[in-house]
């Protein structure tokens, strides 16, 4: 139990840490008045300054006696904004309401005011708001007098374009087209999430030859690893088959063969994926006759069972060559204990993983991705992905170095036959790898609006691919270690069949006794005398 509460107190400290990261100024709009807006995020300080949500829903109380007149239906609207304001994260002020609905409500309840002796507040001045919805201040116009919404587009031609301003503003629009429940045409409005998801026609600002080639790098990673795996499975077998070497004997030994078996799972998997992603449907689900690409809180199970066993198979993988980092060097007092206790060391390892991995079917992580067109745990938001995929890879980096320190600091002391040093090696690559990979997570945290997860670069392949990498290094290690096993295994009976035999000289005869029986022999001698 100990690894797993260590996991889940990261994972909670993680978890505050990307909402104080991503989200510390969003917040769900959770009061009586404001449950029906077309949004449901604000943020604090509102738009009269306020900064809690206790004191804004004080202040919009004050005006449930001039909401019961019904003076104009974009009163509550308007107040629900101004108190209220929607949030987005990609912008850095909240998005009010625009001047002109302002102005149409003042004109119709100040009237209702004046006559109880009240004036309009000042705390919601009409020229507070901008005037129209503009590239430097956003505002939203509500509803008319009829109560539907109104188009709520912006005002700016937002072209598509490689600048990264032009996609900022592409995103702005569609969040404000989405408050209206209105939806490109390559995309459809989902009541029960209040988004507009993708049709799998939609490109999503992928170009297909990006598409293809993180396809190509996917495939040929996949293939090099079984490849890989299926040369060292076929040297054990050999191996055990002709009991010329001990293989699998130690537990370094093991858990370097089983974490290359695991990664080969997972590049199974990958392979299976990507050759029938298109008749399984994997990345796409059919909802109101439409063929809609998977997002985050979509259900669908061809993509939660692929991104499951990604996910599982990876992790186990993970854990056996966190066991090789803590193993290679048997002078610890760990290697000992672990070598001691193999079966229930293998039953965590197989039953660890098991943990985040329903934490995130719980927490719906499980998204496609648009450039791989394959499901993965994390893929449903940034928040996500920092929780199942960077806080894994931290804990193991965490775990691993620490285990290599230690071991390090034994060798001084350490017989050579304690170490093995080939073992030491593999051990080391593992947290290397994990940095540069919690790397690329830093790179898109302060750099948001690159968007480089929509196309192929170093960054998103090393993000995408890096299960595949980790494969291909242990199953290429494994098989290295093998075949110099096998191969000074050899050459050391090669040395011992080529002694020379014992030379076998001719002895001396010996004298036979001519005693056939001790007692009468020496009576007959007796009797001579």
């Amino acid at each position: 139990m100990g690894p797993f509460r260590g996991y889940l107190g990261v994972t909670w400290l993680l978890l505050l840490f990307v909402i104080g990261v991503d989200g510390q100024r969003c917040q769900k709009v959770d009061h009586e008045m404001c449950n029906d807006l077309p949004y449901n995020l604000t943020s604090f300080p509102n738009l009269v300054d306020e900064e809690s949500w206790k004191d804004a829903s004080e202040s919009i109380l004050t005006y449930k006696p001039l909401l019961s007149v019904v003076c104009s239906e974009q009163l509550k609207f308007f107040l629900c904004s101004v108190y209220f304001p929607m949030c987005n994260e990609k912008l850095a002020n909240p998005i009010g309401p625009c001047r002109p609905l302002c102005l149409s409500v003042q004109e119709k309840c100040l009237p209702v005011l004046e006559s109880f002796g009240f004036k309009w507040p000042d705390v919601i001045r009409c020229d507070k708001f901008p005037l129209e919805n503009n590239r430097e201040k956003m505002c939203m116009k509500g509803p008319n007098e009829q109560g539907a919404i109104q188009d709520e587009r912006a005002k700016f031609a937002a072209k598509e374009s490689e600048d990264d301003g032009n996609d900022r503003v592409e995103d702005i629009q569609r969040e404000v087209d989405r408050l209206n429940g209105k939806c490109p045409q390559d995309e459809v409005f989902l009541n029960r999430s209040s988004k507009c998801v993708p049709l799998c026609s939609n490109p999503q600002k992928v170009g297909q030859t990006d598409r293809e080639s993180a396809t190509r790098l996917l495939l040929f990673l996949s293939l090099s690893s079984v490849i890989l795996t299926i040369l060292s499975v076929f040297i054990v077998g050999l191996s055990i088959y002709f009991r010329r070497l001990e293989m699998l004997h130690s537990l370094t030994e093991t858990a370097m063969f089983f974490s290359c078996i695991s990664f080969c799972a997972t590049s199974v998997i990958y392979i299976v994926s990507i050759s029938f992603k298109d008749q399984f449907q994997i990345s796409c689900t059919d909802y109101t006759h439409h063929l809609l690409f998977v997002v985050g809180g979509l259900s669908h199970v061809p993509c939660s069972s692929v991104a499951s066993l990604i996910y599982y198979t990876a992790t186990c993988s993970r854990l056996w060559w966190l066991l090789i980092c803590v193993s290679w060097n048997k002078a610890t007092r760990t290697s000992h204990i672990l070598d001691d206790s193999r079966t229930r060391v293998i039953m965590l390892i197989l039953g660890i993983p098991l943990a985040p991995l329903m934490l995130a079917l719980l927490a719906k992580a499980v998204a496609a991705n648009p450039l791989t067109g394959l499901c993965f745990i994390g893929a449903a938001s940034p928040g996500t992905d920092w929780i199942f995929n960077f806080c894994r890879e931290l804990i193991l980096f965490l775990i691993s170095s620490i285990a290599l320190s230690s071991a390090c600091c034994r060798l001084l002391g350490s017989d050579e036959q304690d170490v093995n040093g080939f073992a030491g090696v593999i051990a080391a690559v593992y947290p290397i790898a994990g940095l540069f990979y919690m790397l690329s997570f830093v790179n898109d945290a302060t750099q948001p609006f690159l968007s480089l997860d929509r196309s192929f670069n170093a960054v998103s392949a090393t993000k995408f691919s890096f299960d595949l990498l980790l494969s291909f290094i242990m199953c290429a290690f494994c098989l290295i270690y093998l075949l110099f096993k096998l191969t000074r295994s050899s050459s050391k009976v090669s040395k011992e069949g080529y002694q020379p035999a014992v030379p076998k000289l001719p002895q001396p005869a010996i004298p036979g006794s001519v005693r056939s029986n001790t007692y009468a022999s020496t009576f007959r001698t007796n009797n001579m005398i």
